[in-house]
């Protein structure tokens, strides 16, 4: 099972990963563009056009004008999901840790500390997330499955991290050892972590790799794309 599930799946979610980001991007890039319209001031192009994809990408404008209360607790969960993000770079290499200490950053403290933060942030914008579902009528009225598998999908995900981080100790080392073997594709099987919640919070996030080119969740790479098409047109 551990042969399966953590030296072939982790290939084979990249691999679905890989081919699902291909065919979306495909299939944006095939999507009819608006006919430009000559009687308005020519649309922005280069640093204007940039730093508008990115401001519009980036603090979801039409989003606080239509709802602050979900425009602030999507900015929040994104921001911390960012933050989440970078600290997870730490489990596949120490690049970081050496430069950071080479500042005399103590690297352990301030990963517990802002890691910790952004644990229990990211868990609580979640749950507001769901209960907004749930409790307006509006919203319950649209959402669907998908809407709520990818919710609970990303609430696991989040809770069992928070359980390694807040629980018992987790070999930094051991792990780091187990997705360098799997980086270099190494034909040596690596040594799989046996930290029962680190298999489960793998797999889920596994899962979620898969899952994220055929689903909403998508929006983090499409919004890019159709903000440019928005602001050429």
């Amino acid at each position: 099972m551990d042969a399966f599930f953590f030296i072939a799946l982790p290939y084979i979610t990249l691999l679905v990963f890989i081919v699902g980001m291909a065919y979306r991007f495909r299939s944006w890039m095939k999507t009819p563009q608006p006919a430009k319209i000559t009687l308005f001031p020519a649309p922005p192009r280069g640093t204007k056009l940039t730093w508008g994809v990115i401001q519009k990408s980036l603090f979801f404008p039409g989003l606080f004008r239509g709802d602050r209360l979900l425009w602030g607790a999507a900015w929040i969960f994104h921001a911390a999901l960012a933050l989440i993000i970078v600290g997870h770079l730490r489990v596949f290499t120490a690049v970081f840790d050496r430069i950071l200490s080479g500042y005399g950053v103590r690297v352990d403290a301030m990963s517990s500390t802002w890691g910790g933060i952004a644990g229990i942030v990211i868990l609580a914008m979640l749950l507001v997330l769901l209960l907004r579902r749930f409790v307006i009528r509006r919203v319950r009225e649209i959402s669907n499955l998908s809407d709520l598998a990818a919710l609970l999908l990303l609430l696991a995900i989040v809770i069992t991290g928070n359980l390694m981080r807040f629980g018992a100790h987790f070999d930094l080392q051991i792990t780091r050892e187990y997705f360098t073997g799997l980086c270099r594709l190494s034909l040596v099987p690596t040594a799989v972590p046996q930290d029962s919640m680190f298999q489960l919070h793998f797999l889920l996030v596994q899962l979620l790799l898969m899952y994220i080119p055929y689903s909403k969740i998508l929006h983090f790479g499409g919004i890019f794309f159709t903000q440019t098409l928005i602001q050429r047109s």
